[in-house]
């Protein structure tokens, strides 16, 4: 199973200090991207993402995400 970043997790969960600071538009880029758990990790990491209406273009992280911001997605395989 693959954790998935998940807007309306997000804002059912996170902390009110961390809501404000993270964008709408960045939510909306987020919304479904893998997040990264090593091992049992208490947090996760989106290692890059963009936001197309940035005017600078730069590539942005997340970290920490924590899992009951994301949703369970099973992976889809080739060979099955």
């Amino acid at each position: 199973m693959t954790n998935v970043f998940s807007k309306t997790n997000f804002k059912e969960n996170a902390p009110a200090d961390i809501k404000r600071k993270i964008p709408q538009s960045h939510l909306d880029v987020l919304d479904g991207m893998e997040v990264i758990f090593n091992d049992d990790d208490k947090y996760g990491l989106i290692m890059r993402y963009k936001v197309p209406e940035d005017d600078r273009a730069e590539d942005f992280m997340l970290y920490p995400v924590f899992k009951d911001w994301c949703s369970g997605r099973e992976q889809m395989s080739l060979f099955d």
